[in-house]
């Protein structure tokens, strides 16, 4: 029987995110979804060129009963910290309206970036 440090359930792009970055620091993990692909959603998001982030990221825009947790949450990863991942693989990216981040191909860059980083 295989053993793994972490299961993840759900193959979508915070699964496939949190697989990456357990896998980053040196943890097995097995992730699971139902889907036949790993991140279908994001290879459909943004018409298929994956609207990344947003340059205008700030906790004032969340509605939560918990406002520190948006607050707390941004503050340890921000949008930055995905561009910055984001160049780390290559993806070339630009800016549309309202400060949205696209990738100039094709959002597959990212699945299988993630993909790479487990």
């Amino acid at each position: 029987m295989e053993r793994f440090d972490a299961i993840v359930v759900g193959a979508g792009a915070a699964g496939m995110f949190c697989a990456a970055q357990a896998g980053q620091l040196g943890c097995r993990v097995l992730l699971l979804d139902n889907g036949k692909k790993p991140g279908r959603k994001i290879l459909m998001s943004g018409g298929g060129r994956c609207n990344f982030t947003n340059m205008y990221v700030e906790p004032a825009a969340y509605l939560s009963q918990n406002p520190h947790f948006c607050k707390s949450a941004l503050a340890r990863y921000t949008q930055w910290d995905f561009i910055e991942l984001v160049g780390k693989y290559g993806i070339a990216w630009h800016e549309k309206t309202l400060g949205q981040l696209f990738c100039d191909d094709s959002a597959e860059q990212i699945v299988k970036s993630a993909a790479r980083g487990m």
